[in-house]
């Protein structure tokens, strides 16, 4: 076991690997009374086409989103009803590259923390109960398909995208989740939920010593052996946009537009994407954000209300950005943002003095969300899966400098990548 000390933000992290591969990382948060813990794998719903010792896979889509759902039932019931019993919460969910479970409590954390690694760790699927979870999960890929956020976001994504499995929905299609069988989810569970493919995170205030041995027993109990040789294999994506404009109609009130930037992701270097983001997050808040110059612009001509929103997403796999609003004049509120992008890329617009008072901006939430055990459980795990630390943050964080927002902003915001995806309501 080893002890990280990071004195300027006066935290401590006890990293320690379990012989079977498991990582885990613990947190300590003096006087917390509550304790929260992820445990994590590194498999999302983008990991439907691999390699495991060679032999190659394909599994339907939604399959990991599906094996979420199905860690929770046991043969003497759901697992819910056990952490509520204990007093606790818990929850999962699944992203592109990962699967999380999680609880959190004030009492009997033993005991919680041991139905929660054997949940993980214990698959428990038949045929009947594979059967009557497609159909449960039907019925919430239905409720998904009529919220016009949803729609509009996957519409946007599929405009983008010609082959990335990010424009498939998490939670798979209807046709693709009937042909899930328990010997994908056998396969799948035996293959990503591996411990030497997982991280477990505790936050709270611990006995660190006796916790690293009562996790490490449970580990030498398992008598889990090998170490499973992953690759994930996903399709060449071209880098051009698949279609540039699209109309839906829907049985809503308000005409909403989203606009998408796609962005060639040509970094295998973590160090290099973590800038790359933190730079974009820098640049669209100070052309974009509620303090600046345009954001009234946009506000002044009615193109806008509370509802904008804009977001830049880095991924391992992918690169975008996203606007989207509430408005009627969609080709106006289209063309401003393009006009916007492109007079801040040879005005000077970008300054030290400008970017000085977005890191402060971001220094002070990222403190203050160091007091939430939720927030560090859920973002070391997210930062440590990509590569990064979340307690160096705050020295990456320093050393962007206004040329990397500057250059940054100017390759995403391509006009010739944009599309723009328009839901309103039935003629």
């Amino acid at each position: 076991m080893n002890r990280i000390d990071y004195p300027e933000i006066d935290e401590s992290v006890y990293r320690h690997q379990c012989d079977n591969g498991l990582d885990v990382f613990i947190i300590q948060k003096p006087g917390y009374s509550k304790k929260f813990v992820t445990y994590t794998t590194k498999y999302g719903s983008m990991d439907d086409h691999f390699r495991v010792d060679g032999e190659a896979f394909n599994v339907p889509d939604g399959i990991t989103h599906f094996l979420e759902h199905k860690m929770f039932e046991k043969e003497e019931g759901d697992v819910f009803n056990l952490f509520s019993k204990h007093g606790a919460s818990a929850n999962a969910f699944t992203s592109y590259d990962r699967t999380s479970y999680l609880f959190s409590t004030t009492e009997s954390f033993e005991k919680n923390l041991a139905l929660l690694m054997n949940m993980v760790e214990q698959p428990y699927f038949t045929e009947e109960t594979v059967a009557r979870e497609v159909g449960i999960i039907n019925e919430e890929i239905k409720m998904y398909q009529d919220n016009p956020g949803y729609k509009l976001y996957f519409e946007t994504l599929n405009q983008m995208y010609h082959n990335l499995p990010v424009k498939s929905d998490i939670a798979g299609t209807e046709d693709s989740i009937s042909q899930i069988t328990s010997d994908h989810l056998f396969l799948c569970h035996r293959t990503f939920y591996h411990p030497s493919n997982m991280v477990l995170i505790l936050v709270g205030d611990f006995d660190v010593d006796p916790l690293i041995e009562y996790i490490d027993g449970h580990q030498k109990e398992r008598n889990v052996d090998g170490r499973p040789e992953i690759e994930r294999i996903l399709p060449e994506e071209p880098r051009d946009i698949v279609k540039q404009r699209s109309v839906l109609e829907m049985d809503v009130e308000e005409t909403r537009v989203m606009l998408g930037f796609k962005h060639h992701q040509d970094s295998t270097d973590a160090s290099e994407r973590l800038r790359r983001d933190l730079s974009m997050m820098f640049a669209l808040d100070m052309v974009f954000g509620e303090q600046s110059e345009y954001y009234y612009e946009l506000m002044e001509k009615g193109l806008i209300d509370d509802s904008f929103s804009f977001s830049h997403i880095e991924e391992a796999a992918f690169s975008h950005v996203l606007f989207a609003a509430n408005t009627e004049e969609t080709e106006a509120f289209t063309g401003e943002i393009r006009r916007i992008s492109d007079a801040v890329k040879d005005s000077g617009f970008f300054t030290e003095e400008k970017l000085t008072v977005q890191k402060r901006e971001i220094i002070g939430d990222y403190l203050s969300s160091l007091n939430s055990p939720e927030y560090i459980a859920n973002q070391y795990t997210k930062y440590y899966l990509d590569g990064y630390d979340l307690y160096r943050l705050p020295e990456i964080i320093d050393e962007i400098t206004i040329n990397e927002v500057e250059k940054h902003f100017i390759d995403v915001m391509d006009n010739r990548y944009m599309v723009e995806c328009i839901l309103k309501p039935h003629e």
